[in-house]
């Protein structure tokens, strides 16, 4: 049986679903999520007056979750990731077997990083290996079994430098430090 397609929130459009005119930052929005079952999740803003009007989207799709808020500051062009979290942990799965001290020290610097922005979950360490599974964008398991990734040796100032390392390489950008807390160590 084929897996339905992921539901990923998004960012806000810049038109209004209602009116087709450009939402701009600070303007007052409600949010629809809704999911077809061929092509996925579909997000739709529109101005909070039309929606207080009485503005509906098409009944065509499942709606999934409605909320309120504001429309958002653009960021600068130079905050942008040049790699999302989506590519991380398609090279976080690319390196399932890795073939050297490297590699193996990359897929565990990687894990941690996706520990963080919580597309893994952190179940423990055992025998040399810390124990994740993959997490869905709206916070499901999608694996039934741990992964295990290989612990490379790394101190918590190695990891914190590595991690670093990779994320300027990456993303552009330092990641913050890990805590004792993170790590399963205690202080």
């Amino acid at each position: 049986m084929p897996q339905p397609p992921g539901i990923t929130i998004g960012k806000p459009n810049e038109n209004c679903a209602a009116t087709g005119e450009a939402l701009t930052p600070g303007d007052r929005i409600v949010s629809i999520l809704m999911l077809d079952s061929e092509s996925g999740s579909q997000r739709l803003d529109a101005a909070e007056s039309q929606w207080d009007e009485g503005w509906r989207p098409d009944a065509g799709l499942d709606v999934i979750a409605i909320w309120r808020g504001h429309m958002p500051e653009p960021k600068a062009a130079d905050n942008s990731r040049p790699v999302d979290d989506e590519d991380l942990v398609a090279l976080f799965e690319q390196i399932a077997e890795p073939a050297d001290e490297k590699a193996i020290e990359l897929r565990y610097v990687l894990a941690w990083m996706l520990v963080r922005r919580r597309r893994l979950r952190f179940e423990g360490q055992r025998d040399g290996a810390m124990r994740v599974r993959r997490v869905s964008a709206i916070g499901a398991l999608l694996d039934t079994t741990p992964i295990e990734v290989g612990d490379p040796g790394l101190d918590e100032d190695q990891l914190e430098q590595a991690m670093e390392r990779v994320a300027v390489l990456l993303l552009g950008e330092p990641e913050g430090p890990v805590s004792a807390e993170a790590t399963g160590d205690t202080p």
